[in-house]
C-alpha cells in the first residue's frame, strides 16, 4: 500500500530534507554568496517528497545556475508561486503563495527565509507582486476573501508594514506587471463563478491616481484571466484557466491583443483549442521573433503564437509542461516540464529543445520559472 504524504513539516526537517533530496538527485549545492550577474540564475517555486521516509510533503524556493548546473533549495511553509526581486538590493527577493496566506523575504545569497509576509486580516495572497522601481514600496495581488473583491496591498519595501491598498477594479486578482516606469499596474482580475456578473478581465491602474485606466474582458465568460505578458508597447497575451465553477477537464484558453484592439481568444486550428485542458499556465514573449510561448500541463503541449499575425505557429509536445523564462541575453526560451521538472532550453528559430542543454530534476516543479538576471536593474548587484 503506497504510503500517506503528510503535508506539514518543520522548516529545519525541510532543510534536511533539501540537503538529502539534492544529493539523492546528484546535484551539487550552489555556491555560496550573492549570485553572480553573468549567469542564467532559474527561480521558482518547488515541491518534493522527502526521500528518507518517502512521506512527509516539503515545499521550496528553488534556484538553478543553468550553466554551472547547481541547483539549490530554500525550505518555505508554503509552494512558492510569483517571484519579485527587490530594485536596490537584488539579492532580496519575496515570494507569493497562489491562493493564500503565505509569503516570504529571501536572501538569496545566505539561502534562506529572512521573514515571513502575512496578508491583512480576512485577506489572501493571490500569487503575484512587484517592487516600485524605486525600491520604497512592494505590492501584492490580494483578495478580501469574503467578498472576493480584489485589491493590491501596499508595503513599505524596507520593513514591509502595511501602509495601505488600492483596488484592482475586478475580483480574485492573481498576476500584476509595472508599465510606464511603475505608473501603471496591468492587472488580471481571474472574477467570480460562472453565472456571476463578476466577469474576468485585465485592468489597467493608474498607481499615483489609484484609478481605472482601461478594462479588457474576454469574448467568452468561460475562461477566467490567468497570467499576462507584455511585448513591446502594443502587444498583450493573456493565458486562462476554466472558469471558477468548472473543472480542470474544461477548456483553457490563449487571448493575444495588438495596439487598441479587443483581446481575441484564439480558436483556431480547433483541433488546439480543443486541447487546451485546464489551465493555460505560463507565457513568455521572445521580443526578436515576435514569437508567444505558451504551457498547457493538462494538454500535454507548449503552444506558439505569432503576436504580430495572431495565429498559432507551432505546438510541440511534450508531458506536463510548466514554467517558462528567456536566457539572460534573450536569444533563448527556458522550459521546465515533465514530472520531475526537467529544464530545457528552446531554440526560437525552430522551436524545439536542444538536448544537450537538458538538466533533470530541477525542482523547479512550481507554475514558473524567473530568471533573475532578466528581473534585477542594471547595478542592483
Amino acid at each position: 500500500m503506497k504510503a500517506q504524504i503528510r503535508k506539514k513539516a518543520s522548516l529545519a526537517d525541510s532543510a534536511a530534507a533539501a540537503r538529502l533530496a539534492l544529493r539523492t538527485a546528484g546535484h551539487a549545492p550552489p555556491v555560496p554568496g550573492a549570485p553572480g550577474a553573468q549567469a542564467d540564475l532559474i527561480l521558482g517555486g518547488g515541491g518534493f517528497v522527502d526521500p528518507g521516509d518517502r512521506k512527509t510533503q516539503h515545499f521550496a524556493f528553488a534556484r538553478v545556475d543553468v550553466a554551472a548546473r547547481r541547483v539549490g533549495l530554500t525550505p518555505t511553509t508554503f509552494l512558492p508561486h510569483g517571484v519579485a526581486v527587490d530594485p536596490l538590493d537584488a539579492s532580496r527577493v519575496v515570494a507569493f503563495e497562489k491562493i493564500g496566506p503565505g509569503a516570504a523575504e529571501i536572501d538569496l545569497a545566505r539561502g534562506r527565509v529572512t521573514r515571513g509576509i502575512r496578508p491583512a486580516e480576512g485577506r489572501w495572497f493571490y500569487g503575484h507582486g512587484a517592487f516600485s522601481p524605486d525600491g520604497k514600496l512592494l505590492y501584492s495581488t490580494e483578495t478580501v476573501n469574503a467578498r472576493e473583491s480584489g485589491v493590491i496591498g501596499v508595503r513599505d519595501a524596507k520593513t514591509l508594514a502595511y501602509l495601505g491598498e488600492f483596488p484592482t477594479f475586478g475580483e480574485n486578482p492573481h498576476d500584476c506587471h509595472l508599465i510606464e516606469d511603475g505608473k501603471v499596474l496591468v492587472v488580471t482580475n481571474g472574477g467570480g463563478a460562472l453565472g456571476t456578473d463578476m466577469r474576468p478581465c485585465v485592468t489597467y491602474v493608474d498607481v499615483p491616481g489609484r484609478r481605472l485606466l482601461e478594462k479588457q474582458e474576454l469574448q467568452s465568460d468561460r475562461f477566467n484571466t490567468g497570467h499576462l505578458t507584455l511585448g513591446g508597447t502594443d502587444a498583450l497575451v493573456v493565458v486562462s484557466a476554466p472558469r471558477k465553477g468548472l473543472t480542470e477537464h474544461d477548456l483553457g484558453a490563449v487571448s493575444l491583443r495588438r495596439g487598441k484592439d479587443a483581446l481575441r481568444t484564439m480558436t483556431e486550428p480547433a483541433e488546439v483549442a480543443a486541447r487546451m485542458h485546464g489551465e493555460a499556465l505560463s507565457v513568455e514573449i521572445h521580443e526578436p521573433s515576435g514569437i508567444a510561448a505558451v504551457t498547457h500541463p493538462n494538454g500535454g503541449m507548449v503552444t506558439f503564437w505569432s503576436i504580430t499575425e495572431l495565429k498559432l505557429l507551432k505546438v510541440l509536445d511534450l508531458p506536463r509542461p510548466r514554467g517558462l523564462a528567456l536566457t539572460r541575453d534573450a536569444r533563448r526560451f527556458i522550459l521546465s516540464y515533465g514530472e520531475t521538472a526537467e529544464l530545457v532550453l528552446v531554440d526560437p528559430g525552430s522551436l524545439e529543445p536542444l538536448p544537450e542543454t537538458r538538466l533533470s530534476q530541477s525542482f523547479l516543479t512550481g507554475s514558473h520559472l524567473f530568471n533573475w538576471n532578466r528581473l534585477i536593474p542594471n547595478g542592483a548587484t
